[in-house]
């Protein structure tokens, strides 16, 4: 026994002196959650309450991790457990903090959990499967949190030689060192035996890429080749390469996956200051889809992390960000960036970025037009205002690019909205946060006066857009309905996710007639072929291939009821169209150009 107190007592001491969090997290007792051991520093009387995240940077939506907390102990140098409270669902109390030497701890993983109530997103979450480990810092480590900026180092005792994918540092004793618990809860690893991965240099930036692919038909390669046009762009976009090193962890869910985890029915990305996670079907027909994905999390790089305001640098976990009122400026921008940048370097053209336009602003018409852009900043946490967060996506970039325009014009093609966020991150960076209240203002001052009135009415407001008459100086036309020219059939519905990972209905064409389909009907089966990631780009393929009139049926849930209905295909009507005038000025022209045109 005294073997065993002298080195825990000596490690103590180094750590102490270090004044570092020491994490190991050991995978070799396979019981399906996260084993921790952490040993501290010396705390203080007020580092009394050790908390799980909440909430986390860039995930809206609660998260709550310490629902999945099995076994929390906390012990003194000489190994005599402490007295500590749960008293709250993410925070555990110790009654004698100065007495604290080590806590350890279980934590389930998130992928095994129910639907029903406030389910994280796979992206989000963590993941312990048997080929393959998610790790999310902010759903694995807790904080005190008066201690967020003190250094963590990190250990991983594994089973066999898995390989690890993070962006994270190791140092030559085997420990992953970390500036702060901010840096930690932004660095996600993915180890697995069978990933696949790949490496290549854009311009100065080191690029890796991990894959776990079940069927092993998505490959690093695969990624890579998709990222490295997008990373070209974004380099050009730019001017220069924003970060030394990047690192893609992609993670992807087969049929039966899906079926075993339902977290894995709603898919995506996060965005972190050096990596991004992705959640993604196994599906290789998706992998074209992922330029547009890649732009976006990768382009995050500039905002939030060389852009942000004083409330997200002070980030705290245990709450909702409601103050902050820019979640317009880094996801909104972030989207419309992610995508002008494809234009001016050619990955898409000109028409491409119409229809860009034209579909956000379709989709945006799915929300409730009472939700401004700083209302859903304020209220995304709330469960009505979460049903409207999706809109940022839409109505955000579509902003952003109108700002654009508006900028554009006022400078009669001098500087666009692109030269402006640019300008931004030079006055501001990663260590000097903007201020929040004011922050509009700063726009205005580095713009026009008439900016003002577009923030009021666009921003700050949901005041639609004239199209006509604000892009006419584009030489660019907008039509609000108009019959599909080539007659593609359309089942007349539009559906997005309901909060539960299931398609629901969320609105009906007015010229469908007599349809037996409702809003907030769930589809289940489309002629008879279940519908989920997997399946849904082979569905609507086969509904393309059919004739207007047609019929087709749907397997439905209604009011918790199941049912089959049979419907009929519809002519398509292209909406919100934007075209370009064959006949515009040059002055236009050259407006326009301004828009589309590569930068040097």
């Amino acid at each position: 026994m005294l073997r065993f107190l002298i080195p825990v007592f000596l490690a103590f001491n180094l750590y102490a002196q270090e004044n570092s969090f020491i994490y190991e997290v050991d995978f070799t007792n396979r019981n399906d959650a996260f084993n921790v051991t952490l040993s501290v520093p010396t705390l203080s009387s007020e580092d009394d309450v050790y908390s799980f995240v909440s909430y986390a940077p860039g995930v809206h939506q609660p998260l709550d991790f310490g629902r999945f907390v099995k076994m929390f102990k906390v012990y003194d140098i000489a190994g005599n457990e402490l007295l500590t409270n749960k008293i709250s669902t993410n925070d555990f109390r110790i009654l004698e903090p100065t007495k604290v030497a080590k806590i350890i701890y279980e934590i389930d993983d998130s992928f095994d959990m129910s639907t029903a109530y406030h389910p994280i997103y796979p992206m989000s979450g963590t993941g312990i499967n048997d080929d393959y480990i998610i790790l999310n810092p902010h759903g694995v480590f807790g904080c005190f949190k008066n201690l967020k900026n003190v250094p963590i180092k990190l250990k991983l005792k594994l089973q066999g030689t898995e390989k690890i994918g993070t962006a994270l540092n190791k140092n030559d004793s085997g420990y992953y060192e970390i500036d702060s618990y901010y840096h930690f809860t932004d660095s996600p690893i993915l180890i697995g035996n069978n990933l696949s991965f790949a490496s290549t240099t854009i311009d100065k930036m080191e690029v890796e890429a991990y894959v776990h692919s079940p069927s092993g038909e998505i490959t690093a390669q695969m990624v890579l080749d998709q990222a490295s046009d997008i990373l070209n762009a974004a380099k050009d976009f730019i001017g220069y390469s924003p970060v030394d090193r990047y690192t893609f962890l992609m993670y992807m869910a087969s049929e039966e996956d899906i079926k075993a985890m339902p977290v894995f029915q709603s898919g995506g990305a996060l965005e972190h200051s050096f990596s991004s996670t992705y959640a993604l079907p196994d599906i290789p027909q998706y992998i074209p889809l992922l330029k547009n994905v890649i732009a976006h999390e990768f382009m995050h790089i500039l905002s939030p992390l060389y852009l942000h305001s004083e409330i997200l640098a002070n980030f705290d976990y245990s709450k909702p960000v409601k103050e902050d009122q820019h979640v317009w400026l880094y996801e909104g921008v972030t989207e419309w960036v992610s995508y002008i940048m494809q234009v001016k370097s050619g990955i898409k053209t000109p028409q491409d970025y119409l229809n860009y336009l034209s579909e956000k602003v379709s989709n945006s018409a799915n929300f409730d037009d009472k939700y401004s852009l700083t209302r859903i900043s304020s209220e995304w946490s709330t469960d009505e205002g979460n049903k409207q967060y999706g809109n940022i996506y839409q109505l955000g970039a579509l902003t952003a690019g109108m700002l654009d325009f508006k900028l554009l014009q006022l400078s009669n093609g001098e500087k666009g909205l692109r030269e402006i966020y640019l300008e931004l991150i030079k006055k501001y960076g990663k260590e000097k946060p903007f201020d929040n209240e004011t922050f509009f203002d700063t726009i205005v001052q580095m713009t026009y006066p008439e900016i003002t009135e577009f923030i009021e009415n666009h921003i700050k407001n949901n005041t639609p857009f004239d199209f006509e008459s604000e892009l006419k100086s584009f030489g660019i036309k907008y039509s609000e309905k108009r019959r599909n020219p080539e007659n593609i059939p359309t089942m007349g519905f539009n559906m997005h996710d309901n909060g539960e990972g299931k398609p629901s209905v969320s609105s009906i064409a007015p010229e469908v007639i007599g349809s037996k389909v409702q809003v907030g009907d769930v589809i289940t089966h489309i002629n008879d072929t279940e519908l989920n990631n997997s399946t849904y780009l082979k569905i609507m393929d086969n509904i393309k291939k059919m004739k207007i009139g047609d019929e087709y049926h749907l397997g439905i849930i209604r009011n918790g009821r199941s049912m089959k209905i049979i419907e009929n295909l519809y002519a398509k009507f292209d909406r919100n169209v934007f075209e370009f005038d064959n006949n515009a000025s040059k002055d236009a022209l050259k407006l326009r150009n301004m828009v589309m045109q590569k930068h040097n």
